[in-house]
């Protein structure tokens, strides 16, 4: 595996694949890899001929210092994780490289970054369609994996990348889970033994709520009940549990197949996403 460390040696490195016939697959990362991970490269390789995965703790899409601070780092482990999956390159820029001393440019999506993780997080979605609108314009390409897990993020850059004519297929995989049902996140390390034990409520309960769908309950207010109840008994502070469309993230007083149950979550200081498409 080739590690390149600049943009020019990015753009360098995809262009002489293409010269080869060879399309390129990217998979954005903050790294502290796991299997939700490496099942996102495993997927780009069956989309394209190389994969790049990208590395980068991205600060601007942290609106809390001390999350940042926080954030874990093991790009040793990283490293041989993604040796192990057959990855072709790594890109993984410093922040200096990627913003230098006078950055001023952002990439603003508007409208479905006002809801859910954009009302609680401010400015987070405005880092995040920066940072890859940078790695799309310096690697361009063909495929761009991301994981269901965050869903509204994948609908923000689907935004972008429609809005601003980017040659890209975007392709969200499913959430991966850990065996009790909760979702695999490089955030699950800082969960203490019995707050993890909690965790497994969020998932717990939608799948409850999938039941009720699947039984003809469609009224959004009941499958919200039904999550929140789940929750409730465990010491985590629910930010939001919301029925939305998955295209718009405007809520719904009904839900219908293919609509989304998202949830956040507070949990031992740990901020907990997960989300269900209705079936």
């Amino acid at each position: 595996m080739q590690i390149l460390r600049t943009p020019h040696e990015l753009s360098q490195t995809v262009d002489a694949c293409r010269v080869n016939g060879q399309t390129v697959a990217m998979v954005p990362t903050m790294g502290a890899l796991h299997q939700g991970h490496t099942s996102l490269f495993d997927l780009a390789h069956r989309h394209a001929d190389v994969v790049v995965a990208t590395i980068f703790v991205n600060p601007l899409q942290f609106n809390n210092p001390a999350d940042f601070d926080k954030y874990p780092l093991q790009m040793d482990n990283d490293i041989e994780l993604l040796q192990q999956h057959g990855v072709e390159f790594l890109y993984a820029p410093d922040a200096d490289t990627m913003y230098g001393s006078n950055f001023s440019t952002s990439v603003q999506v508007t409208g479905i970054t006002d809801v859910l993780e954009g009302s609680s997080r401010p400015g987070h979605f405005s880092g995040v369609s920066t940072v890859v609108a940078k790695l799309f314009s310096s690697g361009r390409p063909d495929v761009a994996i991301f994981g269901q897990k965050d869903f509204q993020q994948f609908a923000v850059i689907q935004r972008m990348v429609i809005d601003l004519d980017m040659p890209i297929e975007l392709i969200m995989a499913p959430t991966i889970r850990e065996n009790d049902g909760l979702a695999m996140s490089s955030r699950n390390v800082r969960l203490s033994d019995s707050a993890r034990q909690e965790a497994v409520t969020i998932s717990q309960g939608l799948h409850k709520a999938q039941d009720k769908f699947t039984s003809g309950i469609c009224e959004s207010e009941q499958l919200i009940k039904t999550v929140v109840s789940m929750i409730e008994s465990t010491s985590a502070v629910i930010d939001y549990v919301k029925v939305v469309d998955s295209v718009t993230l405007k809520e719904l007083p009904t839900a219908n197949l293919g609509n989304i149950i998202v949830v956040a979550v507070i949990l031992n200081g740990v901020r907990l996403i997960d989300n269900h498409v209705l079936t």
